[in-house]
């Protein structure tokens, strides 16, 4: 006999409700699979999954049947709780799995998206009973009661590589929203109408999955890479406040000219542009303002405000191709690091017109022990009023504040990202993306992160952090799944502590060698060591580390190992950084014992950065030669540029 424990560490996300108390065992060609009154490609979609499981079974002897349906079509046919289905959060995508018989397995939801998770989370315990299974001819078929629904309406990423495999990946793990990479505007040509290509056979596959393939306008401060200027220079932004700036991912690069968003001319492109992707078959588009505070100094924009202006052009070339595409939808997109006009814009929004929110962590951030809030007075009031809201911050990589992905190094804190998740959920909101913005090994260094956003999106109150990593692993076919989880638990908490601290931010952009050099006394559970509250609590973090590099050599995957052993050395370099700023800015440095001490303390933090890098390459170096990302030489050389400020500035002024 399964355990009820086997079965659902072979499930991702985890369901809210599940029972599973008997199995058999069947040939597999003694299962047979149908589709009650089929209506969309969905349905067979569905039941393709549970064929792809099965295998080639050769002719039917069917000694048990999987029925997948709608829920209209089956309420009348089969023991379905429909009531309790009608009834559920995101009820298009909530779904039931029962066994009214015991020669029955019924798949049963109240539209296409939640029958096809059903049908996925019926063949992840299909897969389980495969490798329980004696022979390769059977399968061990559980008898599954279960009620699931998500948190979340739209649970994804920012942006992913190769969207025709990421998303048949994101969606076996009921991650259902994307932007459409290839949304491409056409040059822009005088008193010709505005032409816009999408990829559409992806956006109607994906759809058939339950995932939102969405095209999108760019952000209104880069239509110059469309030739909007050079056609219409009217149009461009007057003064130097309608550059939006350089930005913080790159610390340089060109700036970017935002439009004059009060001149009807820009309306009209932009609902040219929205008629050419509905006409292609898409029911939703995502409309981006300039991208960083700027502003157009012209007489009619500057007593309004660049980003109202904005959106009422992107909501009045809206209602305009509604004309045609009464079903278009639209959502605006706000990407901006401050909260500049973000109430007036909500203020300008119809009803049925959907926000999203990006890089504002830094500004949502409440200093809470033992774990940081995350509040927006205006927002959260927004969502409790009814306002759908999606926020793209879910931190799936290693940086404190998420204005950018920047930084390319391990991270497996479930902890971490069920933390904003939950927080986010409760605040009302609808809509929980990551950002991923680079595509080199994107899946191998933040899968781990990707599938704890699809679990707690899903289900963010289910299971703990070291049982989602026990099923992962048991997905992922590891050695030791449980050693594994074992490893999650004692690395998350510390991974937690670091990036949220802001390493290895901290140390790119230079803020920890002006600390030192300016001689700021460091804090305690503040700033960069918001996680550390007595001196004692480094070396408790190290010895804990320890033993997460001790489960993970026990665990047999050798990037645990590497993991383990970078985020040891962050913590190193953590503690060898607040000896030194705390010596340096208390100590006599005219007496040579508090010189001989601070040089004792340079010499650690030396050795920490040494560690650091030796750990960073490794790590990488495990996953593939080169070229490597930027984005990891930017850690590497952060740390080795702050620690080579730091001692020198140290050593040549202090130190004899």
């Amino acid at each position: 006999m399964v355990s009820e424990r086997t079965w659902i560490d072979h499930l991702l996300p985890r369901p809210k409700e599940i029972e599973i108390s008997r199995s058999h065992v069947y040939r597999r060609d003694e299962l047979e699979i149908a589709v009650v009154a089929a209506v969309d490609e969905s349905a067979v979609e569905a039941a393709a999954v549970l064929r792809n499981v099965l295998g080639d079974r050769g002719e039917s002897d069917a000694q048990i049947t999987i029925l997948i349906g709608l829920l209209d079509a089956v309420a009348d046919l089969l023991p379905v709780d429909d009531e309790r289905l009608r009834s559920l959060s995101h009820a298009e995508q909530a779904y039931q799995i029962t066994c009214p018989t015991e020669d029955q397995i019924v798949v049963v939801s109240r539209g296409s998206p939640g029958l096809y998770y059903g049908a996925l989370t019926l063949s992840q315990l299909l897969e389980a009973g495969i490798a329980q299974a004696d022979c390769p001819e059977s399968v061990v078929v559980p008898n599954p009661e279960i009620v699931d629904w998500p948190d979340f309406e739209e649970r994804g990423l920012w942006n992913f590589p190769d969207a025709e495999s990421w998303i048949p990946w994101m969606a076996s793990m009921k991650l259902n929203y994307g932007k459409m990479v290839d949304t491409k505007l056409a040059a822009v040509q005088r008193d010709i109408q505005g032409q816009a290509t999408i990829d559409a056979d992806l956006m109607h596959s994906a759809r058939h999955r339950g995932f939102q393939y969405t095209p999108y306008i760019v952000h209104l401060n880069f239509l110059h890479d469309v030739g909007l200027f050079r056609t219409y220079p009217e149009l461009a932004g007057k003064g130097d406040s309608a550059l939006a700036g350089r930005y913080f991912a790159h610390k340089q690069g060109s700036q970017h000219r935002a439009p004059c968003a009060s001149q009807p001319r820009l309306v009209q492109l932009l609902a040219d542009w929205m008629s050419s992707i509905a006409s292609q078959d898409a029911n939703d588009i995502s409309c981006w303002l300039s991208e960083r505070p700027c502003q157009c100094e012209c007489e009619q924009c500057t007593p309004v405000g660049q980003f109202v202006l904005e959106t009422r052009a992107f909501v009045s070339a809206w209602r305009q191709a509604l004309i045609d595409y009464p079903d278009l939808r639209i959502r605006i997109f706000s990407s901006t690091t401050t909260q500049e006009q973000d109430d007036r814009i909500l203020a300008e929004l119809p009803k049925g017109v959907r926000f999203e929110r990006c890089c504002a962590t830094r500004m949502e951030r409440v200093a809470h022990q033992p774990r940081d809030l995350f509040a927006n007075p205006l927002l959260d009031v927004e969502t409790a009023s009814g306002r759908w809201i999606a926020s793209y911050d879910v931190p799936i990589g290693a940086y404190g504040n998420v204005d950018t992905p920047e930084y390319k190094v391990p991270q497996f804190s479930a902890q971490r990202i069920r933390d904003f998740v939950v927080q986010l959920h409760r605040r009302g909101y609808e809509g929980a993306y990551g950002m991923l913005a680079w595509g080199t090994l994107a899946r191998e260094i933040c899968g781990f992160s990707i599938s704890a956003l699809a679990e707690y999106s899903w289900n963010g109150e289910g299971r703990p952090e070291g049982d989602f990593a026990r099923a992962w692993a048991t997905r992922q076919g590891l050695p030791d799944p449980v050693v594994f989880s074992e490893w999650v638990d004692l690395l998350g908490p510390l991974e937690f502590d670091v990036y949220d601290s802001e390493f290895p931010m901290a140390y790119s952009w230079g803020w920890a060698a002006e600390m030192v050099k300016n001689r700021r006394p460091p804090r305690l559970g503040e700033g960069i060591f918001r996680h550390v509250h007595t001196v004692e609590e480094f070396a408790e973090k190290r010895a804990t580390c320890d033993q997460a590099l001790a489960a993970a050599r026990r665990c047999g995957w050798e990037d645990a190992v590497r993991a383990s052993k970078v985020v040891a050395s962050y913590l190193a370099q953590w503690e060898a950084l607040w000896h030194v700023a705390h010596d340096f800015a208390h100590g006599n440095l005219d007496h040579i014992e508090d010189q001989d001490r601070l040089s004792a303390r340079v010499d650690d933090l030396e050795r920490a950065g040494v560690a650091n890098v030796e750990a960073l390459t490794a790590w990488r170096r495990g996953l593939g030669p080169e070229p490597w990302n930027d984005r990891v030489h930017d850690a590497i050389s952060g740390t080795q540029s702050t620690v080579q400020r730091i001692s020198q500035h140290i050593r040549n002024r202090y130190l004899n």
